[in-house]
């Protein structure tokens, strides 16, 4: 995705090129929200396929999506389903869930996204299953995943997520052994995972090359969804983090509200933050 000039306006002094996007609420009209979309001045929105924007329930509607998009100006990506986990001990639920989101990707590139979200998650019950043998079970999913986004010109962005295997905190593990993927950075999958702002800051600084989307989610306790200046994180040493290592990409605001005013508030607080950042004052900040 190309930034906006406005996006460019915002952080181009501070060496950071971030196009914003919002999560598409279950109970917002597709068109309706991009069309909001495109007059707020946002540069994408994320469609996660998922209940009514399952995969099989607007497949035979991507052409007339995709139309609503070009006639916005807007971007789009895609978050594949997370109430499913990818990494299953059991090979038949496991190859289905593979084939299913192998699915979703060829939806994907239909709608015009070229970035395709997931969760390398395994629902292995943990009396029953070893750590080691649940990373296993991932890995078996990446391995066919990770080829197949790429092979339809897509760039897949694993996620952080809150869980033993693959947090914030053990993330380098899995950027190591799949180097043809990149990630997304989830603020408050971040924090839930028992990182500060301050390493969250190292992180992104440290990863920026292989960091490609973010999620800005604010929370004040569990995984919220909450608009950017609604919880407790404080998002500036991320994003002048990367702002001072030239950082460009997209940053959904992953809200869990169909109401607009919310969202744009939202988007307020981010303009807000690009506006007065200094990179400078977190390049000693973050490593304490």
């Amino acid at each position: 995705m190309d930034s906006s000039d406005a996006a460019a306006d915002i952080s181009g002094e501070q060496g950071l090129a971030l196009d914003l996007g919002f999560t598409v609420g279950l109970d917002l009209e597709f068109a309706e929200a991009v069309t909001w979309a495109g007059e707020e001045g946002f540069d994408f929105v994320e469609l996660l396929l998922d209940g009514p924007y399952a995969r099989e329930r607007i497949a035979g509607d991507a052409a007339r999506m995709r139309e609503t998009l070009d006639e916005a100006g807007v971007d789009i990506a895609v978050h594949l389903p997370f109430a499913i986990d990818p990494g299953s001990p059991f090979t038949p639920v496991r190859e289905g869930i593979v084939r299913e989101f192998e699915k979703g990707m060829e939806l994907t590139v239909e709608l015009g996204a070229d970035v395709v979200v997931f969760h390398p998650s395994s629902d292995a019950w943990e009396l029953g299953w070893s750590e080691a043998e649940c990373r296993g079970f991932v890995h078996e999913a990446l391995d066919e995943l990770v080829p197949a986004a790429i092979d339809r010109g897509l760039t897949p962005c694993l996620e952080n997520i809150v869980s033993a295997y693959y947090d914030a905190m053990t993330f380098p593990e899995l950027l190591d052994r799949y180097p043809d993927a990149a990630m997304t950075f989830d603020t408050s999958h971040a924090l839930l995972a028992g990182l500060s702002e301050a390493e969250m800051a190292t992180f992104c600084r440290e990863h920026a090359d292989r960091i490609e989307h973010l999620h800005l989610v604010d929370t004040r306790s569990g995984d919220e969804h909450l608009p950017v200046g609604m919880g407790i994180i404080e998002f500036e040493p991320v994003l002048a983090a990367l702002a001072a290592v030239g950082w460009s990409g997209t940053a959904t605001l992953e809200i869990g509200t169909e109401d607009y005013d919310t969202i744009a508030l939202g988007k307020q607080h981010v303009e807000e933050l690009l506006a007065g950042l200094d990179p400078a004052a977190v390049e000693h900040g973050a490593e304490d």
